[in-house]
């Protein structure tokens, strides 16, 4: 699988596709200003808002477009690269690495064994990477994360870590 950004990362409404073997499985709208993203994924939309909660350890509150909390994520390191979050009560956590290509593999809970991993691409203007991490990354960390939240992403998981 695999990130990319499909509209300039400066234009007002950024929109991400999560592409894996030539197809779309889910489309992001990301809106910097409102730091909102629109989630489109197998016939479900959802909204959600991504909040500084102020602290020195970048940890950021996701909530609904019900103004719900429904998860949360904090870096486990000052540079931004592992960490971890929670959506709907189930934690993952996550890592980024340059290898030559900037990857973001998810972990379920604290297991070893990745459940998925996903190129970011970079060179379509992609602003994530290992060395910068900013919100429009968390925005991408969260469409993974409820991408495999949903039922549908669920039946696949064992395919997606056969390719890992």
């Amino acid at each position: 699988m695999k990130w990319i950004l499909m509209s300039s990362h400066k234009s007002t409404l950024q929109e991400y596709h999560l592409m894996e073997n030539d197809e779309c499985k889910v489309v992001m709208k990301y809106n910097p200003l409102h730091r909102s993203a629109r989630i489109n994924c197998a016939n479900q939309q959802r909204l959600f808002f991504i909040e500084s909660t102020g602290s020195p350890t970048g940890k950021y509150i996701f909530k609904n477009e019900y103004g719900m909390e429904i998860g949360n994520m904090s870096n486990d390191k000052w540079f931004g690269k592992e960490g971890s979050i929670i959506i709907e009560s189930k934690k993952y956590t996550y890592s980024i690495k340059n290898n030559p290509l900037a990857e973001l593999t998810i972990y379920e809970g604290v297991s070893q064994q990745p459940l998925v991993s996903c190129g970011l691409a970079i060179d379509t203007g992609s602003p994530l990477s290992a060395h910068n991490i900013d919100i429009n990354n968390k925005c991408l960390l969260l469409g993974l994360c409820w991408y495999l939240f949903l039922p549908a992403a669920k039946e696949n998981l064992v395919e997606y870590a056969a390719l890992i």
